[in-house]
């Protein structure tokens, strides 16, 4: 199948890209800098890379007439909130606007077996029952979380109104080996510095008292395909473990996992400024798809923490 890959540079995106391609698929991702392909575990093989801005409306046309994609994966987008809160109009354009290019290109060139979005848990903002279920209105808290909120409404509105098959797969938090920009990768890479000094040292960390639906990359991977596969434009699906952790476990973890002492240290700079309490989610749609997750918390902090002693400082 040939697929399109919006965002493919990203930490989910690169991971997809090689899920896919080792499945024997034909993958076109797109990315925004060059900066981007420098991941050091960015695919090469079995993918042709392609700049995109998605606020470039026309080249995003131009792509999506010139690939003509079997099946897409929505995954572009601004997807930190710190920087939605300096600049939400540049989250709106990169989220909102660029998918409405976007399904207005596949509206002139449908794919096949249609579009998967990335939306995000973040669109429910604070839940009043737990676990979050999908038919919970969506009441985000952030400038992003209302971008996706927005994104995830578009979806429906493009496939009730114009025949496109979108599909939505509402991420809870995904972390894994390589990712940048959450806490546990980010602790992670303290810890594996602090190891590199040979020395004690502080683990410098935000509000551990929340806590959060957290799923390894390789799970949801699995999650995602099952939802493009045979998920339906109506029913938006959760993607999550099915239970939260507390970020004050995360950072035991670590803290244990370590080579050397780590003394674990609050940083009021890394306090958000509205944090949600809890965000389980409820995954029996995701489970009757036939989905289970497989990787522990646990292991998914060991497998990220050696992932950044391998690279000796250097950025992923």
């Amino acid at each position: 199948m040939r697929l399109l890959i919006t965002g493919a540079s990203g930490f989910i995106g690169r991971n997809l890209v090689a899920f896919l391609v080792a499945n024997g698929h034909e993958v076109v991702g797109t990315y925004l800098t060059s900066q981007e392909l420098k991941a050091r575990d960015l695919p090469s093989r079995g993918v042709t890379w392609e700049q995109l801005d998605m606020e470039d409306g026309a080249r995003v046309a131009r792509l999506v007439e010139t690939v003509r994609p079997e099946g897409v994966f929505h995954l572009a987008a601004q997807a930190y909130a710190k920087k939605a809160w300096a600049d939400p109009a540049a989250t709106f354009r990169t989220n909102v606007i660029g998918t409405i290019y976007l399904y207005e290109a596949l509206r002139r060139h449908p794919p096949k077996h249609g579009t998967l979005l990335a939306a995000s848990g973040a669109a429910y903002g604070v839940p009043k029952e737990l676990p979050i279920r999908e038919d919970v209105p969506l009441n985000a808290t952030n400038p992003y979380g209302v971008s996706k909120a927005c994104q995830d409404m578009l979806s429906l509105q493009y496939s009730l109104n114009f025949d496109l098959r979108i599909v939505r797969a509402r991420l809870f938090g995904t972390t894994g080996p390589g990712k940048t920009g959450d806490a546990p990768n980010d602790w992670a890479q303290q810890v594996a510095a602090i190891e590199r000094t040979g020395t004690p040292g502080q683990l410098k960390v935000g509000n551990l008292e929340t806590l959060r639906d957290i799923s390894d990359i390789r799970d949801v991977l699995k999650a995602m395909w099952r939802i493009f596969e045979a998920g339906t434009p109506t029913e938006p699906v959760n993607v999550g473990a099915g239970q939260s952790y507390s970020m004050r476990h995360i950072a035991e973890t670590l803290r244990k996992l370590s080579r050397v002492p780590v003394e674990i240290v609050q940083d009021p700079t890394l306090l958000r400024p509205t944090d949600e309490p809890d965000n389980r989610a409820d995954i029996s749609r995701l489970r009757a798809l036939g989905y289970a997750p497989t990787f522990s918390i646990e292991r998914t902090l060991s497998d990220s923490l050696d992932f950044w002693r391998a690279a000796g400082g250097a950025s992923a």
